[in-house]
């Protein structure tokens, strides 16, 4: 299965002692299969709220949400569809591409972002800029 920016998957799946979570990839794979992604959880008691969206801005969305920036990960696509083909995700609708946006501003501004993490998105950033944009 292609992945894609702003797709979304539930995560972990079939685990009694982890709930599920909504994950979006937040960048496009890059040459070696590789893209950041990112976890969304509840805002009440979260320390980061860096990155926060309103009930029902996704059909996951229940309740006031935030992305977890300290959980943020490089993964591979490879990684993923092992996932899915063994039952442990299951892919969820698109993410609007506005939040997507706001998502990948925000490995930048969180305090939380892993550096590996946000070098990867810099890198991402630089990479897909269109030419015809101001520096």
């Amino acid at each position: 299965m292609p992945f894609h920016a702003g797709q979304t998957y539930l995560f972990p799946l079939n685990d009694d002692t982890r709930r599920e979570h909504l994950w979006i990839i937040a960048t496009e794979p890059d040459a070696d299969g590789q893209f950041a992604t990112a976890s969304f959880t509840s805002l009440k008691g979260a320390k980061d709220q860096t990155g926060t969206f309103l009930k029902d801005e996704h059909p996951f969305i229940k309740w006031d949400t935030c992305i977890l920036y300290s959980l943020a990960e490089i993964t591979t696509t490879k990684t993923l569809q092992a996932y899915l083909d063994c039952g442990s995700a299951k892919m969820h609708q698109n993410a609007p591409a506005a939040m997507l946006r706001l998502i990948l501003d925000g490995f930048d501004a969180s305090d939380f972002t892993k550096n590996r993490v946000r070098q990867f998105i810099r890198e991402y950033k630089r990479a897909t800029r269109d030419p015809e944009a101001p520096k």
